[in-house]
């Protein structure tokens, strides 16, 4: 099936020109206004804000939420349909002559995701719209008609991104990672109804009336992407610390945090449960930086002083105190002899303990995978959850 995958962009261009065809052909509506609306669409679609997800999503949403919106006073169904259709195809086309290579892949899934879910959202909202005609009355038909339609559309949205994602991450963990995404998403379809509700009235200045109030939410979605990979940056360069130091083995937060999120996922922890597990198994011995000092070193330590020190550093910054929680719990054992589970200690702090041992038996003893997890699973009667050890278990033979 790969071989024909680049087979797919053609097949939606050949459909959305198909498309364009039969709504304009059958269409009532000014090609004027046909043609404006798929111009502002093409050049909508060019604008791209980011999603906590790794989703980007398109000011065209926007647009082609507008477009059926406006079926009554200046389109008809055909003519709706057509504008976004003309507007995706003609985005697509700039996108082929001008983008770059290597974003062109993701380009090509965003519009085939982003376009169907746009027709989507037409085709509910003219039948929610007409069903609530019925219960609720014309006047408050059209509301109901573009909220549903919009949360068919955010609905379609979230699952089609999920199943799109080609990484080896289980689909219910993108589900629930693109779910996080409803304020942009809904940011988008509100100013696309704005820009609807009051052209009637504003003619040529709704635009401005829709789209200022957008800018700022735009920035401010822009500034926490920014922010977001300010602090991975960050903690990255942190966990570094002790392994250029030469106190911990190069590469172990590496390796450690991407088992540990991998596992995470595949428990089916939260999306910021799971960022909470990266941070922490990126900077989980950075306590071990404190061994620099002579004196510590002709006391004595044990790696649970080590994880004390390592939170107290962490602490420092507050949005970490969650992050330094976990650090300093990393070495507890799942449970005690002749006690049951501890409920008190996190999944977190039990998944960083199981893949940092993992990664110390693979890469410092030089255990073979099998044989790694083969010490996991004797420490399961105290150190590790079996649970835990069966996510690693499941991770480390499928990959």
């Amino acid at each position: 099936m790969d071989r024909f995958r680049h087979l797919e962009p053609v097949v939606w261009a050949v459909t959305m020109l198909a498309i364009a065809f039969i709504g304009i052909g059958r269409s009532e509506s000014s090609l004027v206004a046909v043609t404006t609306a798929g111009i502002l669409i093409a050049a909508a679609a060019l604008v791209t804000v980011p999603a906590s997800s790794g989703n980007r999503f398109s000011l065209a949403l926007a647009a082609a939420t507008a477009v059926p919106l406006l079926i009554g006073p200046i389109f008809d169904f055909g003519g709706a349909v057509g504008a976004v259709a003309v507007g995706f195809l003609s985005g697509w086309v700039v996108l082929q002559l001008f983008g770059s290579a290597e974003n062109l892949v993701t380009a090509n899934s965003d519009f085939l995701r982003q376009s169907f879910g746009a027709f989507l959202f037409a085709a509910a909202y003219v039948v929610l719209a007409q069903a609530a005609d019925v219960v609720v009355g014309a006047a408050s038909a059209n509301l109901v008609g573009a909220v549903g339609a919009a949360l068919v559309w955010f609905g379609f949205e979230t699952v089609a991104w999920a199943l799109s994602t080609y990484d080896r991450v289980s689909r219910r963990y993108l589900i629930k990672l693109a779910v996080e995404d409803w304020p942009v998403a809904f940011s988008l379809f509100a100013v696309g109804a704005l820009f609807a509700y009051v052209l009637p009235e504003l003619g040529w200045w709704a635009p401005v009336v829709a789209l200022l109030p957008y800018s700022f939410a735009h920035l401010a979605f822009y500034r926490s992407h920014s922010a977001r990979i300010t602090y991975s940056q960050t903690i990255r360069s942190l966990a570094r610390i002790p392994e250029v130091a030469g106190l911990s083995p190069d590469g172990h937060s590496d390796r450690t945090a991407e088992l540990a999120v991998a596992v995470a996922t595949d428990l089916g922890l939260n999306p910021d449960e799971v960022r909470m597990v990266e941070y922490a198994a990126r900077l989980h011995d950075i306590g071990r930086i404190t061994l620099n000092e002579l004196n510590i070193i002709k006391v004595g330590f044990t790696d649970d002083d080590i994880a004390r020190w390592g939170a107290e550093i962490i602490s420092e910054a507050p949005y970490l105190t969650e992050v330094a929680a976990l650090v300093r719990q990393q070495h507890d054992p799942y449970r005690r002899p002749g006690e049951r589970k501890d409920p008190d200690l996190p999944i977190p702090s039990k998944i960083i303990k199981a893949a940092s041992a993992y990664d110390h038996a693979t890469s410092e003893l030089g255990f073979s995978a099998l044989e790694a997890l083969e010490v996991l699973h004797r420490g399961a009667a105290y150190d590790y959850d079996p649970d835990v050890v069966e996510g690693i278990r499941h991770i480390v033979m499928t990959r």
